[in-house]
């Protein structure tokens, strides 16, 4: 879980109303994979310290494979 390790670093880095774009090519994970980071990453959103939206509208309808967090 090595990849969880370093998003939940970089997430703790963040500063109050930073912004991070994740990608899947990023990460360099396939686009399956990414969907179930993404997943986890809403559920752990909802604990508050953190927002996550689709980077960009599209990639909504299409199956998003980048994510826009805001620290909160």
């Amino acid at each position: 879980m090595d990849i969880l390790n370093r998003i939940s670093r970089k997430i703790e880095a963040l500063s109050a109303g930073e912004q991070w774009s994740i990608t899947a090519q990023e990460l360099w994970m396939s686009r399956g994979d990414f969907q179930s980071i993404s997943a986890f990453l809403a559920r752990e959103s909802e604990k508050g310290h953190f927002t996550i939206a689709a980077a960009e509208e599209a990639s909504v309808r299409c199956g998003s494979a980048s994510l826009l967090l805001t620290k909160q």
